[in-house]
């Protein structure tokens, strides 16, 4: 029994750290490199979303940039970020 309450208790631990970062989803029939400033400029990171694919937990910090090709916008860490005709939308 204290088995299945730590197993219980880890995944509840590990749902609740992967719903605290930003998701990424693109709409698009095109591929875009993202770029994820931190707060602060601690840390710049790029990545690469394929047409109609998502990248989840891109944020681990209060608030990020994020970047592509013709348009910057902030997001919080528990936020989602759609993209959508080229642009970003919260």
């Amino acid at each position: 029994m204290k088995n299945v309450i730590r197993i219980v208790g880890l995944a509840l631990c590990l749902w609740a750290g992967a719903a605290q970062a930003t998701d990424v989803i693109n709409q698009d029939k095109k591929e875009y490199k993202i770029r994820v400033q931190g707060e602060g400029k601690l840390s710049i990171s790029s990545y690469t979303v394929r047409a109609g694919g998502s990248i989840y937990g891109l944020c681990g910090y209060s608030f990020c940039t994020f970047e592509i090709p013709g348009q910057k916008v902030a997001a919080k860490k528990d936020g989602r970020l759609t993209i959508r005709g080229g642009k970003f939308v919260k």
